[in-house]
């Protein structure tokens, strides 16, 4: 069994860990696999570069089980459109607010006609909650969409999990896609006396205390980790339709707890749980002021470790 990952991208996102996870998981279920990491890492700049990318992703996806991105879907999917290898193409989410450009929205239409068009299993949607997995089949009539979720090796995150609280706010990831009144949050909080931070995958956006906020780019995981672990609660107050936010969910195993937005799979991570759901930065505020913050039990931290992959691709492969 050959799996192939076709990728791009220059930082390791929540979406390229979740992507990793599954392509390990595929790799422990197969006993004689192969995994090959086929990662664009340049920036995608124009249109020239957008056709590069669907050139090189066509020649790369020659497995037996592809798994892809949404950019690299369509091409995959025509180089395997009359033999038996599988794509499967992994994706987040899917906003039309998300400040797309025309290109794109041309491109998710054709994508989206392709898999609503194929009677086989041999081509699917992996989904990363199960909003999503609802989303795709009822609005757009994609018959094969499966769920894998976001795993985690919780043990990396147990040593981290009775560290002192300090009054120390997580404002989650630096990001456009971050309500824009967060800043005012971050405002007032300041004023009440809390640090206020955001996290970042890219060192050129960092930038040391403004007064209101910092933004962080850490030295390692082990250093981010402790200072979430730290901190009084992560924030996910997100504009977008969420896939499912990755630093939330690694608060929650650091026992931090969090406070966000019910936004598409956000929502069920918030809800399963037992965190904050909030309607806006008062509501946030309100929240962190009465100190209204909870934990998820055991059965939530356990059911999304990593050693269950193997589960969760069982019930993928079934279609095979």
């Amino acid at each position: 069994m050959k799996i192939n990952y076709i990728s791009h991208g220059q930082f390791k996102t929540g979406g390229y860990r979740h992507e990793q996870m599954l392509c390990q998981s595929l790799l422990d279920y197969f006993e004689f696999s192969q995994l090959n990491n086929h990662r664009l890492e340049k920036q995608l700049t124009n249109f020239f570069s957008h056709i590069k990318l669907l050139v090189w992703s066509f020649f790369k996806s020659n497995a037996d089980i592809n798994v892809v991105v949404l950019r690299t879907g369509i091409s995959a999917m025509l180089r395997n459109w009359f033999n038996q290898r599988q794509v499967w193409i992994v994706l987040h989410n899917y906003d039309e607010q998300d400040n797309k450009s025309k290109t794109l929205k041309l491109y998710f239409k054709v994508l989206f006609f392709l898999l609503k068009k194929v009677s086989h299993q041999r081509f699917k949607i992996i989904a990363v909650s199960p909003f999503w997995c609802q989303y795709f089949k009822s609005q757009f009539q994609i018959k094969h969409v499966e769920w894998f979720p976001n795993l985690f090796d919780v043990s990396k995150y147990q040593s981290f999990k009775n560290n002192e609280k300090f009054p120390w706010i997580h404002l989650g990831q630096f990001s456009s896609k971050n309500d824009e009144q967060i800043f005012e949050l971050a405002k007032r909080l300041s004023k009440d006396g809390y640090y206020c931070y955001f996290s970042t995958l890219n060192p050129e956006t960092a930038a040391p205390n403004n007064g209101s906020y910092e933004i962080i780019c850490f030295n390692g995981f082990l250093d981010y980790l402790s200072q979430v672990s730290h901190s009084l609660c992560t924030l996910a107050l997100v504009k977008i339709n969420e896939g499912w936010n990755r630093v939330a969910h690694e608060s929650l195993l650091l026992n931090t707890p969090v406070i966000g937005y019910q936004k598409a799979g956000l929502g069920d991570l918030l809800k399963e749980s037992n965190s904050i759901c909030v309607k806006n930065i008062d509501e946030a505020y309100i929240c962190i002021k009465e100190a209204v913050l909870m934990l998820p039990d055991e059965h939530f931290i356990l059911k999304y470790d990593a050693s269950r992959g193997k589960e969760y691709i069982q019930k993928i492969c079934q279609t095979l």
